[in-house]
């Protein structure tokens, strides 16, 4: 039996209704206005901290000072403050060697060293067919001066650096010393070298320092030199690899993957703060693969983009991870260009893997099998140490016995 309710009843439930709604409506409102107030009020304190340095400053200090350097070392800190090692500030001169060496741009062709107990920069590798390698460089070689600056301990990273990146086609005169012998020579600038490879019996060894934009390529070739010569297995070093970028590693390990999620083709994805993808990665199908392995060589160092290729190849059960637990640093970044030509990296997303992991925050990949590097091995392994480094050789005997 169906009851009626009066008038009066039903014009007070419609007002109660409507306060109740107007009530709600206004306490979210009022938690969004005091978070916003919260920000402003955090925001202003900020610059109100900036500004009151500076005045003190402008007003007290004694002696000469650069607005630019300040504004630098100002962005510096404050990107420095954001305790992320993917995100940084670049001067407009750092920002334009960055881009480059993303290029793949500007190396001599080698790898080198630097010995702080000798004072000694030694080059660990000449790159096949590298301008290094035209100039008759070798292995071994100790590097004295670059240009006008002699190597020593307070420049011998900034040297190491400009050995790696620069203006393609330009010169860079090299003094060094061999067998006590020293002479100069002059090398033109070309394009970096991130990929070598090497064959030990029936396995390839490939060796990635970096992932810039001409990474896959060369990552390409070197498998094709490798799989014509017949080798059946593969171990794949990026131990020490802490370089280079998400999306140019996702390219390069394209090539050893088959196709990716079935509605978007995805081998990973970018997951930005609001939970939205910001990217995905994707992969064809062309697949190479290798009848007895592939092992890839990981240790505290391999971070980034070098974690990405090793998450991966172990999603797609295409590897088996041998030595220490990664970085934990596989984060996105992107690029912010300022008026006066500098420049921010800011982390602006996670990656997630095909299997739905996050290796960011420290938590890095672990090893399917263990092995720790012997200190001796760990002291001299930019010298490339190939016949005692027992990572190496555990990788080998694996192989080998599957």
């Amino acid at each position: 039996m169906n009851k009626k309710i009066s008038l009066g009843l039903a014009i007070a439930l419609i007002f109660l209704s409507i306060t109740a709604t107007f009530a709600i409506t206004m306490t979210v409102s009022q938690n969004i206005y005091n978070g916003l107030v919260s920000r402003l009020s955090n925001r202003s304190e900020l610059y109100d901290g900036y500004s009151a340095i500076d005045d003190y400053v402008r007003t007290n200090f004694y002696g000469d000072f650069d607005d630019d350097a300040l504004f630098a070392y100002t962005a510096q800190g404050y990107m420095k403050g954001l305790d992320d090692p993917g995100s940084f500030y670049m001067t407009a001169k750092e920002y334009i060697e960055y881009t480059r060496r993303m290029a793949g741009e500007g190396g001599i062709g080698v790898d080198v060293s630097y010995d702080s107990a000798a004072d000694k920069m030694i080059i660990t590798q000449v790159y096949t067919d590298s301008s290094a390698e035209s100039a008759e460089l070798k292995q071994g070689d100790v590097i004295i001066a670059i240009d006008d600056k002699t190597v020593n301990a307070s420049n011998a990273y900034e040297i190491m650096d400009s050995l790696r990146v620069g203006r393609r086609f330009n010169t860079v005169s090299v003094t060094y010393e061999r067998g006590g012998s020293r002479k100069t020579v002059s090398v033109v600038r070309g394009f970096a070298r991130t990929v070598t490879s090497s064959v030990l019996g029936k396995t390839g060894y490939v060796r990635i320092t970096g992932f810039y934009a001409n990474t896959a390529e060369q990552l390409s070739q070197e498998i094709t030199k490798l799989t014509d010569q017949g080798v059946t297995a593969l171990i794949i070093d990026v131990r020490g690899c802490d370089e280079g970028l998400i999306e140019n590693a996702s390219a390069a390990v394209d090539l050893l993957l088959p196709s990716g999620a079935e509605t978007t083709g995805a081998i990973a994805s970018a997951i930005g703060k609001n939970g939205k993808v910001l990217m995905n990665f994707t992969s064809d199908t062309q697949c190479v693969t290798f009848p007895k392995g592939i092992v890839v060589l990981i240790d505290g160092s391999t971070s980034g983009a070098a974690e990405l290729l090793a998450a991966q190849l172990h999603d797609f059960s295409k590897c088996t991870l041998l030595g220490v637990k990664t970085a934990g640093e596989m984060t996105l970044q992107k690029i912010f260009e300022m008026e006066n030509g500098s420049a921010i990296s800011l982390t602006v997303a996670k990656v997630k893997t095909y299997n739905g992991d996050f290796y960011c925050d420290g938590a890095g990949l672990e090893p399917d099998e263990t092995v720790e590097l012997a200190s001796r091995v760990e002291q001299s392994h930019d010298l490339e140490d190939v016949g005692a480094d027992n990572q190496l050789a555990a990788a080998l005997t694996k192989l080998s016995n599957d």
